[in-house]
C-alpha cells in the first residue's frame, strides 16, 4: 500500500508540473527573467522593492505520506530553496516550489511563491492560473480567483487549458452557467483553429 501511495504521489506531481508550468519552462530557461519596468525604475530595483517569500518557511508533511514520498518532497523543497537563496529571480523554481507546498497543504506558502513568480514575469499566464485555482478550490475566495483567472486569460489568450480552468470555476464553483458559456465562446473565438475541446463543452452545455 505504501508503494502504491508513493507511485500515486509521483504521478500526481508529474501531472501537476505539466499542468501548472506547461510551456513556461521553454520561455524561462534563462534564470534572470526580464521584467517590464515601472517608469523610472530599473528592472533590478523593481524586484528589490518586493520582498520574496521566506524560503525557510516551515512545512508539515501529511501523516499519510510514505517515507519515500516524504524524502522526495523534503529534498526537492530544500534544493529549490537553496537555489532561490542564491538567485531569487528563477521563475521556474518559484512555480515548482509553489506546487510542492500546495501538495503538502501549505496553501499560504504556495500563494506567496506564485505571487512572487507573477512579480518576476507579470506577462506569464501560469502563476495567475495557479493562483486562480488556489483561491477557487482551496482558499475559497471567489473574487480573487476570478481576478487571477481573468488575468491568466489576458496574458495567455492562446492557452486552451486556461479557458477550461475558468469554465470549471464558473460552472462548478460559482454556479454561473452564463459566465461559463461566455468563457467558452471567448476561447473559441480567440483560438478558431485549436479549440475543439472548448467547442465540445459548448455543444454539450
Amino acid at each position: 500500500m505504501r508503494k502504491i501511495i508513493l507511485v500515486i504521489f509521483i504521478l500526481l506531481f508529474a501531472a501537476g508540473v505539466g499542468y501548472y508550468i506547461y510551456r513556461d519552462f521553454v520561455r524561462h530557461r534563462v534564470a534572470n527573467i526580464p521584467v517590464e519596468p515601472t517608469p523610472g525604475v530599473g528592472k533590478n530595483q523593481q524586484l528589490e522593492q518586493i520582498e520574496h517569500p521566506n524560503l525557510d518557511r516551515p512545512f508539515t508533511i501529511p501523516d499519510n505520506f510514505p517515507e519515500d514520498a516524504k524524502k522526495i518532497a523534503i529534498e526537492n523543497i530544500e534544493k529549490l530553496s537553496t537555489e532561490l537563496k542564491k538567485n531569487p529571480n528563477i521563475f521556474d523554481n518559484w512555480l515548482v516550489l509553489g506546487i510542492y507546498r500546495k501538495m503538502l497543504g501549505d496553501y499560504e506558502g504556495a500563494k506567496e511563491c506564485w505571487e512572487y513568480a507573477a512579480a518576476i514575469d507579470p506577462q506569464s499566464p501560469t502563476p495567475f492560473n495557479n493562483l486562480g485555482d488556489l483561491y477557487a478550490n482551496y482558499l475559497k475566495d471567489n473574487k480573487k480567483a476570478e481576478e487571477n483567472f481573468l488575468k491568466a486569460i489576458e496574458n495567455g489568450p492562446e492557452q486552451i487549458y486556461i479557458y477550461r480552468s475558468v469554465y470549471d470555476f464558473y460552472r462548478y464553483v460559482m454556479k454561473d452557467d452564463a459566465k461559463a458559456k461566455q468563457i467558452l465562446e471567448q476561447g473559441i473565438k480567440a483560438n478558431p483553429g485549436s479549440s475543439q475541446d472548448l467547442q465540445n463543452l459548448l455543444n454539450n452545455f
